[in-house]
């Protein structure tokens, strides 16, 4: 029962988030004063908080791997499966079906249904997928397709050189990730008085997530819009499970660490992949929508793993 009320709450969040902006409580692109406000506040302190609080075992450096290779693979998968698609087509498939949204959706929702122990795989994984989503996804796509031109002309090898490295190093995300993996492996531990700082920063990244999924919530009107998204719904069905039946047959780790490992297979889509949609192809809607869709379904699927699945 208590599983259940969790899902409902956190569901509660989206939907009243959405019907504040249908009642014109919130504007159209409000949602990005709340983006700005979790990518640099509350999820940076909801990592800094996980790593704090709970123990770090070496072996969890698997769920970094598979954290990466699960949004790396899948995304020339994609690219060569879609090559009789138009390149409008390609490009959203290859940003949406790809990244995962952990630290905005699947972090909060794992630590609300399995306590704050689970937030350390949770974010281990995140370190690989970060790799992608912050900047990865979108640095390849515009090298694969083309689309890195600018009026007309073709990048220089140092000027793509020089804007991918502007994606990861503006990311403040990946750059608590990578300092907190440097503290990590030299055994240096986070303050105290860090921990108490940031804790109400990292207990409001739940809501502030969930809310933020519903504000960017929009029913696409063209029925090409919606074939998308049940595209980018069904390939990442397919990664989800063989991803998740590599981390539970091949992962060299507990079984807790890998029940979350699976379940952050099933994690949906990030919400850097809606910003790159919107800087590469102007469909903000259709990419928060998927998002929105796709939060809903891995709720749902979220809630059931954390019940049934053995650990």
């Amino acid at each position: 029962m208590e599983l259940i009320l969790k899902t409902g709450s956190l569901l509660l969040i989206i939907v009243g988030a959405y019907a504040f902006k249908r009642a014109g409580m919130f504007k159209e692109r409000d949602y990005k004063i709340l983006q700005v406000f979790v990518f640099n506040v509350t999820l940076p302190a909801a990592v800094i908080h996980s790593f704090a609080l709970n123990r770090h075992d070496m072996s969890m450096l698997w769920i970094v791997l598979l954290g990466f290779l699960g949004a790396f693979i899948p995304l020339f998968v994609i690219y060569f499966a879609t090559r009789r698609e138009s390149v409008e087509h390609r490009t959203f498939e290859m940003l949406n079906a790809t990244t995962f949204n952990i630290g905005n959706f699947t972090l909060p929702v794992v630590t609300t249904f399995m306590g704050p122990a689970a937030g350390v795989p949770v974010v281990m994984f995140d370190m690989g997928n970060a790799i992608m989503c912050s900047a990865g996804s979108l640095v390849f796509t515009n090298a694969l397709l083309h689309l890195d031109s600018d009026g007309g002309h073709r990048q220089t090898v140092g000027q793509k050189l020089r804007s991918a490295a502007r994606n990861f190093y503006t990311s403040a995300a990946f750059d608590t990730y990578v300092v907190m993996v440097v503290l990590l492996f030299a055994g240096i531990a986070i303050p105290k008085e860090v921990v108490t700082v940031i804790e109400p920063l990292s207990n409001a990244n739940a809501f502030c997530s969930m809310a933020m999924v519903g504000m960017m919530m929009d029913v696409p009107e063209l029925s090409d819009d919606r074939r998308e998204m049940l595209k980018v719904l069904a390939w990442r069905f397919v990664i989800a499970v063989v991803g998740s039946l590599a981390a539970w047959y091949l992962l060299p780790i507990s079984p807790f660490a890998r029940k979350i490992a699976v379940i952050c297979m099933f994690a949906p889509i990030a919400i850097f992949a809606t910003k790159f949609t919107d800087m590469t192809l102007g469909k903000a809607k259709l990419a928060g929508f998927s998002l929105t869709v796709s939060a809903v379904i891995s709720l749902i699927v979220m809630a059931a793993l954390s019940a049934f699945l053995p650990a």
